[in-house]
């Protein structure tokens, strides 16, 4: 029977959030950034202190009132005008920060994946216990100094590749005396891109090698010449521009692009595994290691292919193709009412 009540009460209140989350996505809409918190967009509600402290109150004044005690009358009036103005200042914590910007790095499925909320305060008095959360996941308590801006860190576990997307995300705080709670709900189009699991070394590559001349190489080499830059410490004395520096005496320095790279193609056919996400994340770690080996690489998926490059920005076109390739969802978090 206890276990039915609560089931029904947990049923309840989630039909509850939702149609509290709903109302709120229907009067606010969309966000864009940055994002001043004006008075129609903070909600103020008393927390459990704040009925403790009221019943108290109340006992209070039953007692003054039945004794004809002017004092203890005071008392009750003095700290119910104690809880007013804390219902006053919670409210104004929050009033006019600016929600500056929302970002989150790629990471691995199964990692953390952490959103920096930036938040600037341009008012010259100190914003005390703010506080950033996502679904059920918090940032630290933090205090936003005057005319200072602040990054508030909230991690979220990551299951399984894909985008993981954050409907929306809350601003708090219950500054002073924890008598109430303030906060603010922003809504934006907020993801993080999560890449499958890089699968454990041991299958290498088949050797699908290509010659291609280094002419996708992206970093340095020492095949094309690309111009002049000026002389730093510990360039070699073979590259610097002699004729530049006897013409109007200073030291450039050659640079070149290109080297002889091999091309080696990683192709999801040649990926053994169980299922799709065994054979992505043994793609995953392929990609991991031509990187860390040097190789340029391409890779090739059922109806697309990243050409071949090397360097940093190849390897997270290439991960990210793994993390979107058939559109999936890594997950979808919404902040609780």
């Amino acid at each position: 029977m206890v276990r039915l009540l609560s089931t029904a009460l947990d049923a309840t209140r989630t039909r509850f959030r939702a149609l509290v989350a709903g109302w709120a996505r229907r009067r606010q809409g969309t966000d864009s950034l940055p994002r001043t918190l004006l008075r129609n967009r903070l909600y103020i509600l008393p927390t459990k202190v704040a009925m403790v402290f009221g019943g108290i109150l109340f006992v209070m004044l039953l007692g003054s009132m039945n004794y004809s005690n002017s004092m203890g009358l005071a008392l009750t009036f003095m700290l119910t005008s104690l809880g007013l103005i804390a219902m006053h200042n919670c409210h104004r914590n929050l009033l006019e920060l600016v929600v500056r910007s929302v970002s989150a790095t790629p990471v691995f499925a199964g990692s953390t994946a952490r959103f920096c909320v930036r938040i600037q305060n341009a008012s010259p008095r100190t914003r005390y216990q703010v506080q950033v959360r996502i679904g059920d996941h918090t940032g630290d308590v933090q205090d936003i100094p005057s005319a200072s801006t602040s990054d508030f860190l909230v991690e979220v576990p990551t299951q399984k590749r894909g985008v993981l997307r954050v409907g929306r995300l809350s601003v708090t705080s219950s500054h002073p005396f924890s008598f109430f709670r303030c906060w603010t709900w922003m809504h934006m189009d907020m993801e993080c891109l999560v890449y499958p699991q890089p699968a454990a070394a041991g299958i290498a590559p088949p050797q699908t090698d290509v010659d291609v001349g280094g002419a996708l190489h992206e970093g340095p080499g020492n095949e094309d010449f690309a111009g002049l830059r000026p002389y730093r410490s510990g360039d070699s004395p073979r590259h610097i521009a002699w004729k530049a520096f006897a013409r109007d005496n200073t030291l450039l320095v050659k640079q070149f692009t290109g080297t002889s790279l091999t091309t080696r193609w990683l192709d999801m056919e040649h990926a053994p595994g169980r299922d799709l996400e065994e054979r992505l994340s043994l793609l995953c770690r392929w990609v991991l290691a031509a990187e860390a080996q040097g190789f340029s690489y391409g890779l090739r998926l059922p109806a697309m292919a990243v050409e071949p490059g090397c360097g940093r920005a190849q390897q997270a076109r290439c991960l990210e193709a793994l993390a979107r390739y058939g559109d999936p969802v890594g997950g979808d978090i919404n902040v609780r009412p």
